[in-house]
């Protein structure tokens, strides 16, 4: 097979940005109907089908390592692989600054990829350090901070041709955004009662769904004491910590592949 040949059939495995959007945020709002469907209007009494201590479908698929969490992987890994060709056909030209651009974001993509599945984060302050619950949240907005400031320096050190590049840089703000906000609940937010947004969630699931949900979340809440005990997280914590903030991080990984992938589409047109 020669080089050309072998190069287009490369190119026709890179997804489109329209598919990339469709994908991400397609798989969310078909787990937000099953949720609503399921959980909250009990559609065929399938209420609680998934069983366990926390009967509900925004449990079973919003957990770590279930769907939401597995397609932000899909995600991340698509923006390694668009930032390495990025790269790579930049340093090919001989354009220092995009690819240093993207070299920082597919470094940043790796270290949240190896964060999201690993959870390192937690076996050094939880395990090794063993730290008390407000040293761990402190701990974690530094660790979160240094994470955050490869992509911002990238950004203002070498993001000039990105910033005049109008659809890829809505893209990128956006997939900042709801990265950050993320970022920002699972480490500082913990201190400062962001559980209060699980509250609300199940208030308000509460409400659309009457009495017999409201029931089910006290039943599941008095299983979590009886199984683990005060200490251990509560039903609020975990809509906050699966539903709300996987639901962000999802987003935002999407919306970044769709900046790699539309500025590569982009730079091919040239």
């Amino acid at each position: 097979m020669d080089k050309e040949k072998f190069t287009q059939r490369i190119k026709a495995f890179e997804p489109s940005y329209h598919q990339v959007l469709g994908l991400g945020l397609g798989v969310l709002g078909f787990s937000y109907l099953l949720v609503l469907l399921v959980d909250v209007l009990n559609i065929f009494g399938l209420r609680g089908l998934p069983n366990g201590i926390i009967p509900f479908f925004w449990n079973s698929l919003f957990a770590e390592r279930r769907l939401i969490e597995l397609t932000q992987w899909v995600m991340l890994s698509g923006l390694i692989i668009t930032s390495f060709r990025l790269k790579k056909l930049f340093e090919e030209r001989d354009e220092l600054v995009d690819y240093k651009f993207w070299s920082l974001i597919g470094l940043t993509a790796v270290l949240m990829l190896f964060e999201d599945a690993l959870n390192p984060r937690h076996f050094m302050f939880r395990t090794i350090l063993d730290l008390h619950w407000q040293s761990i949240n402190i701990a974690e907005t530094l660790y979160f901070g240094t994470l955050a400031g490869v992509p911002a320096y990238a950004f203002l050190r070498y993001g000039e041709k990105i910033r005049e590049h109008r659809r890829t840089l809505p893209f990128l703000i956006i997939g900042g955004l709801f990265y950050g906000t993320a970022i920002t609940i699972s480490g500082p937010g913990h201190s400062f009662g962001v559980v209060y947004l699980g509250e609300v969630g199940l208030e308000a699931t509460a409400t659309l769904g009457g009495e017999e949900l409201r029931e089910a979340y006290e039943l599941s809440e008095q299983n979590l004491v009886e199984l683990y005990g005060n200490d251990y997280d509560d039903l609020a914590f975990m809509f906050t910590d699966h539903f709300i903030e996987e639901s962000l991080e999802l987003i935002g990984a999407t919306f970044l592949l769709a900046s790699a992938t539309s500025y590569l589409q982009a730079v091919r047109e040239k």
